[in-house]
This record gives C-alpha cells, sequence and structure tokens, in this order.
C-alpha cells in the first residue's frame, strides 16, 4: 500500500513558536518505520516546510491508498481540513489521524472524514490496522485505536506508545530545515520516556507514565552516530536522570570519537546530584540545558509540585554555567500575579542570568488537576483548540484587567528577549541568519499579543 504521512501546516494567527522554530516530526517518522517493515511505501509531506503544498497535487500525483495525520492541539483545525480535501477528492482514501491531541483527546476527531484515529502506537496495533485496511481481517476493536466504522467506540485498556527508532530517510528531503532555538540543522533522539518529577501543569508524565522508561543508552549512541546533523536535540523530560547512564553515554561518545553539540532537558534536582559530572557532559558537546525555574517564589514552587526553592534554581544555574553548558531557563506566568510580581520575575531573571529565558502563561490542561482549580475562570473553553497553546492566556487575572495583563506580559517579552545578556549570547552562538528568523518570528508573535489584547481586553465576565 501506499501511505502518505501529513504534518499540517501552522495557523499564522495563533500565538506559537512553531510559525519560527520547528523539529523533525518523530511521531510521523516512527510510524514510517513500521509501515516500511511491513512492506508498505511512504512518503512526508511536512506543511511547516512546504507551507504552500497543494495536498490535491500529492494526493494526484502519489495516489495514495491511505493518509496519516499527525496533530498537535492547535492542529485541530488543519487536520479537519486535510482529511476533508482528501475525502472530497477520493471518498475511498483511509484518513487515520495520531501524534499528542489524539492522544489526550482523541474525539477531537471523531469525524465523517476520518476512519480510524490513534490514541496510543505499537508496532502491534500498526499492523493490525494495516491488515484491516488491506482486508485481510476483519473490522473489530483494535488497542489504541477508535474506529469510525465502530462509532469511535473503543472501551478497552490502552497502553503507552512503544519506543520506535525513527525512520529518518522518510524526512531527508526536510532535514537541512529543521532546527531549535536558531540552531540548525538539528536532529531531535528521544531516549526515553515518563517523568519522576510529575509537576501539577505538565501534562507529559500522564501520557508517558510517573517512571522511566529508557532505552538502552547504546542503540541511542547508534542513532546519534547514523546522524548527519551537528546538532541534536535530546528531548526527554529530563535526560540527566541517571549518573551510570550519562557515564556510559561519554564513554561511548568519547570511543567512537563522536563530535556533535546537544541540547536537553534537565531538572533542578538532577544537575544537583552530579555537579561534578557535568563538565565532562561539556566536553562532549552538551552544550545547553532546558531548565523549568518555573516560579520566583517558593510558595509557587510547591503549588506546582517543583522540587526545588528558588536557591536551589540560582546553584544549578551556576554549576552549569562554570562547566562550560548554557542555561535556558523557562517560568510560568501566573494569572494572580500583580505588577510587583512582573517586575519581581525580572529581578529573579537578572539575578539568576540564563543565557535564553522562555515563558508561557499558565496553561490549566484539561489532563492536569489545574483544570478543575480554573475552570470557571477559563477566558476559552477547550474546544477553542487554536487557543490551548502556551502563549495566549487562558485564565482570567485575578487582580488586573485582561488588557493590564496582557500590557504587562508584552513589557516582559520585549525585556527577556532583548536584554544584553542573552542577546551577547544569541549573538555569539547562533548564526545571524536564523537569529534574525528568530527576530521576526518575535515580531510575528508580539503582533499576536498586541492583537490578542486589543481584542480581549474587556474584564472577566
Amino acid at each position: 500500500m501506499r501511505v502518505l504521512l501529513v504534518r499540517p501546516w501552522v495557523n499564522k494567527n495563533i500565538t506559537t513558536v512553531k510559525n519560527f522554530l520547528f523539529g523533525e516530526p518523530l511521531g510521523i517518522e516512527c510510524v514510517s518505520t513500521v509501515l516500511k517493515e511491513l512492506g508498505h511505501e511512504v512518503l512526508l509531506l511536512d506543511c511547516m516546510i512546504e507551507k504552500n503544498a497543494s495536498i490535491k497535487q500529492y494526493l494526484s500525483i502519489y495516489r495514495p491508498d491511505m493518509v496519516g495525520i499527525t496533530s498537535q492541539c492547535t492542529d485541530v483545525e488543519n487536520v479537519l481540513k486535510i482529511a476533508d480535501m482528501v475525502k472530497k477528492i477520493d471518498s475511498k482514501i483511509v484518513v487515520a489521524v495520531g501524534g499528542v491531541q489524539a492522544t489526550c483527546f482523541p474525539d477531537s476527531f471523531f469525524s465523517p472524514h476520518v476512519d480510524y484515529v490513534y490514541k496510543s502506537t505499537t508496532r502491534q496495533n500498526l499492523s493490525d490496522l494495516m491488515e484491516e485496511v488491506e482486508g485481510t481481517r476483519p473490522a473489530e476493536v483494535i488497542e489504541g485505536i477508535y474506529s469510525r466504522a465502530l462509532d469511535f467506540i473503543n472501551e478497552g485498556e490502552f497502553c503507552f506508545n512503544e519506543y520506535i527508532v525513527p525512520d529518518r530517510e522518510v524526512t531527508k528531503r526536510y532535514r537541512k530545515h529543521y532546527q531549535y532555538i536558531g540552531f540548525q540543522p538539528c536532529a531531535i533522539v528521544q531516549t526515553a520516556y515518563g517523568c519522576r518529577n510529575k509537576c501539577t501543569f505538565c501534562v507529559r508524565w500522564k501520557l508517558e507514565g510517573d517512571s522511566l522508561r529508557e532505552v538502552g543508552i547504546e542503540e541511542i549512541v547508534d542513532q546519534i552516530e547514523a546522524l548527519d546533523e551537528p546538532y541534536v536535540m535530546i528531548c526527554d523530560n529530563d535526560f540527566l536522570v541517571h549518573e551510570d547512564r550519562l557515564i556510559e553515554f561519554c564513554n561511548l561518545l568519547e570511543a567512537r570519537n563522536i563530535k556533535k553539540k546537544y541540547m536537553c532537558y534537565g531538572s533542578v534536582n538532577s544537575v544537583l546530584e552530579k555537579p561534578d559530572l557535568m563538565k565532562r557532559l561539556a566536553r562532549n558537546g552538551i552544550m545547553a540545558v532546558i531548565i523549568g525555574y518555573e516560579a520566583f517564589d517558593d510558595s509557587r514552587l510547591v503549588e506546582y509540585n517543583k522540587q526545588a526553592t528558588t536557591d536551589q534554581n540560582e546553584k544549578v544555574t551556576r554549576i552549569l554555567q562554570e562547566s562550560g553548558i548554557a542555561c535556558w531557563g523557562s517560568f510560568i506566568i501566573h494569572p494572580d500575579w500583580e505588577k510587583k510580581d512582573f517586575k519581581r520575575l525580572l529581578a529573579y531573571i537578572k539575578r539568576l542570568r540564563p543565557e535564553l529565558i522562555t515563558f508561557s502563561p499558565l496553561v490549566p490542561h484539561p489532563l492536569t488537576p489545574l483544570y478543575d482549580q480554573y475552570e470557571d475562570r477559563l477566558i476559552y473553553p477547550k474546544e477553542d483548540y487554536d487557543k490551548w497553546n502556551f502563549g495566549d492566556v487562558l485564565i482570567y487575572p485575578s487582580k488586573m484587567s485582561l488588557k493590564a495583563y496582557y500590557l504587562q506580559v508584552l513589557k516582559l517579552a520585549l525585556v527577556v528577549n532583548f536584554n544584553a545578556y542573552s542577546v551577547a549570547y544569541t549573538r555569539k552562538n547562533i548564526p545571524t541568519r536564523n537569529s534574525i528568523k528568530m527576530v521576526l518570528g518575535f515580531k510575528n508573535l508580539f503582533g499576536v499579543y498586541v492583537k490578542n489584547m486589543l481584542m480581549r481586553g474587556r474584564k472577566r465576565p
């Protein structure tokens, strides 16, 4: 069978960094691996790269038997548009939808134009589905999949996604475009699922589990060695958890003389537990660690279930920087802040001096306890998918008008993105061309914030 896999385009009028920062579609690559193992022909259309691509033209030339579409929350509208287009062109083409949004809320895609929705992906359920599509097995409940033929009813237990080595060949024609924070070309590697930290605002550990499922580090290094990209983003929730595993990682890189630059997520505790190892990791290419600081006061960190204090945040920053590793810090903007809290955050950032800073308004994801806590203060219903991202303000502020709150967010964005320390780091480490792209992307983001402030400037009803 011929299968066309599609990553949707991004709406320019929504607040998301996907408009100017994006990596390879790892989930689609994993699906491609299994489909090829099963003997199917696969083509990928990445509409984030081919922004003006014609779905109709691809269907006409490639003539697929099946179209698979990946999704995130902000993609729902575009996914359904693509499914509708496919069915209008040829109703016999099978349409399947997967991705993060399908995992979280599969009913987003219970549509007459969608045949299957993947809540979880494994080699077995992909094999079962393809047999059903080919007509070699009857239509029946398949673990992890909702079927339109069965009225999207599946009462069985759902498993976690299975680890599958991604098919980098399917993205070969796009790979030079993939980047992360201006570092390009950049590959993405995942070495483990799950997270031990269980932060109250985070949905990822809900989807992957609250304990680590790690892949053998030698298998990971095999993948890294085969990559052409000079930069690698390790997208685990926390790559720095186990010291023995990190030592083996360094041993293998040194033995094979692999020279690449790595970015990864790490927790405060993981760094504090092994400060002496950070210098060796730096020598082996770890150039930046993304740390979720989240707040400037300890009481808020307790509320978020962060297993760290503000003083420990500062200590970790120094450990990384003294080891030659940049610290990219992230913060959450709380809806109960006053103007003075925005000033306190800026003062804390000035004290920490991370090389790069990102922030997002608090997102009360429906799969977390925060949703019930803030449901009566939501600005948008959860079905307004475009707004459920990490840029829009989703909760009515309690201590100022929404317009005034957005104004503070805009001021904060200007200061943290154009402070002298971060600008110097960017100029030194990121190519000028990519820095300009980031600035233009920020300009779009800034414009959406201004628009939201003007349109949603009313008081809470």
